[in-house]
């Protein structure tokens, strides 16, 4: 099921990593998998990126299927799904039906309450805005994906051929998982202790363990984390996380997230809407002039120095590219 605006890369790898691995060679068969895109007859659906899917059956009865797979779209996109949608989901929940929720999916599934008091996957990029949204799922942007029960999530993008992998696995085996990585020119199918991608900041990370622990620390600004809750949550000890932290960035985890927190707060100065106190309290500082005493020392300068600076740059347009 495609959200209105969905995003064509999760869906085209979700699907092409379950076609590749379940026929010998490339011939493109439908032999251990099968699928459909449910939606209303003749209706196209229109991507993000404009690309428009007709569906290849109407929306039926989610008993002749043994899982529904939902791509999400664009988060400002109103009414994800159409009415007959809304509600072939919620047949399926109740017949329980494994439910995957590709990219911003995992939105859409907790809006029907379908991922209560389940851990979810959700993109580091819009973690802040689930949580906000939804206190009684679990959402964590430390993995590519999570399988909880009968709930499979992704952060999307090529997470989703992982998370595809992992189902060809468990109907099928592990060579025909890794045939279809290999077809896709992608090096493996990653684990769910594979980390998300992180941003440029700390270019030395380079363990799976210091980056989620980054991750963590990215995704829990506003509500903070100690230094012992993150090692728990990697189920290592304090010291461990201080030593592989030293050895691979040169700081400790407590000054790597105060350096997380003040980058947060930079992207934060540039909207001129938010207040100074506004933008220290969805950073993680306990008052706007102990942000502002902090900030200072990281940049040489106060925020609302900064927000004067950063000015000019906002008038910026840059050229659109026509392929």
């Amino acid at each position: 099921m495609l959200a209105r605006e969905f995003t064509l890369s999760p869906l085209s790898l979700f699907i092409d990593t379950l076609r590749l691995a379940g026929d010998d060679g490339d011939r493109s068969r439908r032999v251990a998998f099968d699928w459909q895109i449910v939606g209303e007859r003749g209706l196209p659906l229109r991507s993000s990126c404009g690309i428009e899917i007709l569906p290849t059956c109407d929306v039926g009865n989610p008993e002749s299927y043994d899982h529904i797979v939902v791509v999400g779209g664009l988060l400002k996109a109103t009414h994800e799904l159409s009415r007959e949608k809304e509600e072939f989901l919620l047949a399926a929940a109740r017949l329980k039906k494994p439910l995957v929720g590709l990219c911003t999916a995992s939105f859409a599934l907790a809006r029907y309450g379908l991922l209560d008091n389940h851990s979810a996957c959700v993109s580091w990029f819009h973690i802040r805005d689930f949580r906000a949204s939804f206190p009684n799922v679990d959402a964590r942007a430390d993995s590519l994906y999570l399988i909880d029960r009968s709930r499979a999530t992704c952060a999307g993008g090529t997470g989703a051929a992982d998370l595809a992998g992992q189902l060809v696995k468990k109907y099928l085996n592990d060579v025909s998982a890794q045939k279809a990585a290999n077809v896709l020119m992608l090096d493996r199918i990653r684990s769910v202790r594979d980390p998300q991608p992180i941003s440029d900041m700390f270019p030395g990370a380079t363990s799976s363990l210091v980056k989620r622990a980054l991750l963590l620390m990215e995704s829990n600004l506003h509500e903070s984390l100690s230094i012992a809750e993150i090692a728990s949550q990697l189920q290592i000890s304090n010291r461990q996380l201080e030593r592989r932290f030293a050895l691979e960035l040169g700081m400790g985890p407590a000054d790597a997230y105060g350096a997380v927190r003040i980058n947060f707060a930079r992207k934060l100065l540039a909207d001129e809407s938010l207040q100074i106190a506004e933008v220290a309290f969805r950073s993680g500082f306990i008052s706007a002039s102990h942000f502002s005493r902090v900030f200072r020392q990281h940049t040489g300068v106060s925020p609302s120095e900064l927000r004067t600076r950063m000015r000019p740059d906002r008038d910026a347009n840059p050229t659109k590219a026509s392929l």
